[in-house]
C-alpha cells in the first residue's frame, strides 16, 4: 500500500455540476415487473438521479459547467493553472485526449501539464493524489475534473438505473501559509481485475470481432457494457476497503474522532452501510449523496461534499474530512484533508453541449478527400 503527506498544497476549491435532467427512478416502474423497482429503490437507496440521457451532456461538458463555475465564483486567474488532469471511464474520444480538448474549452493557454485518466470510482481521491504529486513536482495550481456520463443506453436493463451522472471540478494549489498535510493512502489488487469490466470496444477484444461472431445488433448492445461479479464485488467493498482504511488510519495515527465529515464513495446503501459499520464511523458524519443522485462513480465523494454544504447552508468554518473510496481496478484509495466551507460552491445543473464541429458525414467526407 502507498501512503504520502503532501504538506505546502491545499485544496481550495470545490464544484459540482449535474445534467438538467432530472428523474425518479419509480417512473420507470412501468418497464418491469410490478413491485420490482420499488424493491429496487429500497435495496439500493436510489430514489432520484440526474441523467444525461435524452440531453447528450457528456462528462467533459458536466465538468467544464463546474469548472466555470468555480473560476468565475472565486476569480481564478486562468493563467496561473498549469496542470489538467481528467479522470473519467466515459471520455468524448478514444483519441486525442479529453482533457486537451478541455484545456481549449476553459481557455488554459498557460497550462502544459495535460492527462486523462480511466480510473474509475476512486477518481476523486486518486486524482487529488495525482494533482499533488504534480504540485510537489513544480506547478503552481492544478485543476482536477472527474465525472462520468452516459449520453445513451440501448436496450436499458435495471442496474443502468444505480448510476447518476455528475461532473466535478477541484483546485488545488500550493501555499506558503500553514495548512494541514493532504494525507493520501492507495491500495490495487490488481488480481481482482476481472470482477468488474468492461472488455469490448478497445483493441484487446474489439467490436469488429464480436459484430463478425454475434452480428450488429449484439455489438451495439454490448458497447461500453461491463461485466460484474457481485458477490466479489460486496465482498472486495466490505472487507478489503474498511480493513485497508484502518491501515490507512494506523499509520498516520488518527481516528473517526479527528474528522467532521466522512465521505464514503456511494456504491448502494447496503454497501455504504456495511463500510460504516466497519470502520466504525459516527453516522452524523457520514454524508449521503445516493438517494437524490444514485451513484455518481468517480465524482461521488466530491459530489457529497458539495450537498453537504448546499443542504445543511454550511458556508464558513472549516470541516476535516476523511475520504474513502473503492471500485474497478480494483482499487482503493483514501484522502484526508481539510476544506475551506466557503470555498464549496453547491452543485449546478446544465444543459451545455459542446460542438466541435463533427457529424458522422462531415467527419468521413473530410476523411476520403
Amino acid at each position: 500500500m502507498y501512503f504520502h503527506e503532501f504538506k505546502g498544497v491545499r485544496l481550495s476549491a470545490l464544484a459540482a455540476a449535474v445534467p438538467d435532467r432530472h428523474e425518479r427512478i419509480i417512473d420507470y416502474a412501468g418497464r418491469f415487473s410490478e413491485g420490482e423497482i420499488e424493491k429496487f429503490c429500497k435495496s439500493t437507496g436510489i430514489w432520484e438521479r440526474y441523467s444525461s440521457i435524452g440531453v447528450g451532456t457528456t462528462a467533459a461538458d458536466l465538468c467544464v459547467a463546474a469548472a466555470k463555475e468555480l473560476l468565475s465564483r472565486f476569480k481564478v486567474e486562468t493563467d496561473a493553472i498549469d496542470g489538467l488532469i481528467f479522470l473519467s471511464q466515459t471520455p468524448d474520444y478514444c483519441a486525442p485526449p479529453t482533457s486537451c480538448v478541455i484545456q481549449h474549452r476553459l481557455g488554459l493557454e498557460n497550462c502544459g501539464v495535460v492527462f486523462d485518466s480511466n480510473i474509475g470510482c476512486t477518481g476523486f481521491p486518486f486524482g487529488i493524489q495525482m494533482a499533488c504529486a504534480n504540485l510537489m513536482s513544480g506547478c503552481r495550481k492544478v485543476l482536477l475534473l472527474v465525472g462520468d456520463s452516459f449520453t445513451e443506453l440501448p436496450g436499458m436493463q435495471k442496474d443502468d438505473l444505480l448510476f447518476g451522472d455528475c461532473g466535478v471540478a477541484a483546485l488545488l494549489e500550493r501555499t506558503e501559509e500553514a495548512v494541514p498535510p493532504i494525507k493520501v493512502g492507495v491500495r490495487t489488487i490488481g488480481k481482482g481485475y476481472p470482477s468488474l469490466i468492461a472488455p469490448y470496444g478497445m483493441w484487446r477484444h474489439p467490436l469488429s470481432g464480436f459484430y463478425k461472431e454475434r452480428g450488429l445488433e449484439d455489438a451495439l448492445a454490448y458497447n461500453d457494457k461491463g461485466t460484474m461479479h457481485g458477490t466479489d464485488v460486496f465482498t472486495f467493498s466490505i472487507k478489503d476497503a474498511p480493513k485497508t482504511a484502518k491501515e490507512f488510519l494506523e499509520h498516520f495515527g488518527c481516528g473517526m474522532e479527528d474528522y467532521d465529515c466522512v465521505s464514503i464513495h456511494q456504491a448502494n446503501k447496503m454497501i455504504v452501510d456495511n463500510v460504516v459499520k466497519r470502520i466504525k464511523a459516527p453516522t452524523e458524519k457520514v454524508l449521503w449523496s445516493l438517494d437524490r443522485y444514485g451513484n455518481t462513480r468517480g465524482a461521488s465523494t466530491a459530489l457529497n461534499i458539495c450537498d453537504y454544504a448546499a443542504r445543511e447552508g454550511v458556508q464558513g468554518g472549516t470541516r476535516r474530512i476523511f475520504n474513502l473510496a473503492f471500485g474497478i481496478g480494483l482499487s482503493i484509495v483514501l484522502a484526508d484533508f481539510s476544506m475551506e466551507m466557503d470555498r464549496v460552491l453547491p452543485v449546478v445543473r446544465t444543459s451545455e453541449v459542446f460542438d466541435d464541429g463533427i457529424t458522422n458525414y462531415s467527419y468521413f467526407a473530410e476523411a476520403e478527400e
